[in-house]
């Protein structure tokens, strides 16, 4: 069932309408004070980021089970990518409908969380636990893989993240032994690395997200509470800095930047999506930790369509949330 939740005002006060989604029969619930107590966890004087329209995406069921979505990514046509807790690479259309499904080759000892499109229309999966690289052709059967257990290069220990540059080299972060990224080719061939564990500057506890943009890398530092931004060839450069009197990061697990240089990051302690400029500075934010369609719970991953609709996969709900701002 697909339920919609659209903002409206009644007496004067904020509220939302749900509906079914269904053509007859709808039921509609109007909420005139609940969300403004529940619908954001933020600073009183932070802005609120202006949601028009929220829906979940329904996650199909396994093996008896209504799996949690994990990692999440879209494409420039809009084909929106998912990592279930399942095992499963989860493919939907811009409008919510599932196209195709396939199982990674092995889920026996763990989930993988890390997806991107690759530029020629294959898909990268950071198979966390196996600690790999997996390639599959559209049609969801592997094309090549690369990596395996360990410190050295090429190697991984819980790869957890993987984007693409514009070059077409593959970045991907891994939290185990080395809490570093990893920069290869295509084709799988190690390049660089850079950063280790630790709280400096250019060190990560948990680089669990990361996104290119322009020529710099931002890496989510997820222990740490922080963005950190670093050059293609892995120098570091700043460090996100939120304003004093902002509510700070609270385990920020993933992040996108978009063509404007903004930030949307997800919070998986805050359960909330934070808006941020290029310099930090907190352009809206929405959520707080509950079951509600205006919450999330353990908010995993996002990621942001060409028409500026957000998906949040909402972990701890076993859902996908659409925000249409």
């Amino acid at each position: 069932m697909k339920r919609v939740c659209s903002f409206v005002n009644v007496g004067g006060l904020r509220g939302m309408t749900v509906s079914n989604g269904q053509p007859s029969g709808t039921w509609r619930v109007v909420w005139t004070v609940f969300l403004l107590f529940t619908g954001c966890s933020r600073n009183a004087t932070e802005p609120e980021l202006a949601i028009a329209e929220v829906q979940t995406w329904r996650i199909p069921a396994a093996d008896h089970f209504l799996p949690a979505p994990r990692g999440l990514a879209s494409d420039a046509a809009d084909n929106v990518l998912v990592l279930d807790d399942a095992g499963r690479v989860l493919v939907y259309d811009s409008t919510g409908r599932l196209r195709r499904k396939w199982s990674m080759p092995d889920n026996s000892i763990g989930n993988p969380e890390g997806i991107c499109r690759l530029q020629d229309g294959r898909i990268a999966v950071a198979d966390t636990h196996y600690h790999r690289v997996v390639i599959f052709r559209e049609d969801g059967a592997v094309d090549e893989m690369f990596g395996s257990e360990g410190n050295g290069p090429g190697q991984f220990v819980f790869p957890v993240a993987i984007a693409q540059a514009e070059d077409g080299s593959l970045y991907v972060g891994e939290y185990g032994d080395h809490q570093r990224i990893q920069k290869f080719t295509v084709g799988g061939e190690y390049i660089l690395e850079f950063g280790q564990h630790g709280t400096g500057p250019g060190e990560f506890q948990r680089p669990s997200g990361l996104d290119l943009y322009g020529s710099s890398v931002f890496v989510v530092d997820a222990f740490n509470d922080r963005i950190q931004v670093f050059s293609l060839d892995g120098k570091y450069e700043r460090t996100v800095q939120l304003p004093e009197g902002s509510a700070p990061l609270e385990y920020p697990y993933d992040l996108r930047v978009l063509p404007g240089g903004q930030i949307y990051v997800i919070e998986n302690k805050a359960a909330r999506l934070t808006l941020l400029s290029a310099d930090g500075t907190v352009l809206g934010r929405f959520g707080s930790p509950g079951r509600d369609l205006s919450q999330f719970y353990q908010p995993w991953d996002l990621t942001v369509l060409t028409d500026g609709r957000i998906l949040v996969a909402d972990t701890g709900n076993h859902r996908l949330v659409e925000l249409k701002p």
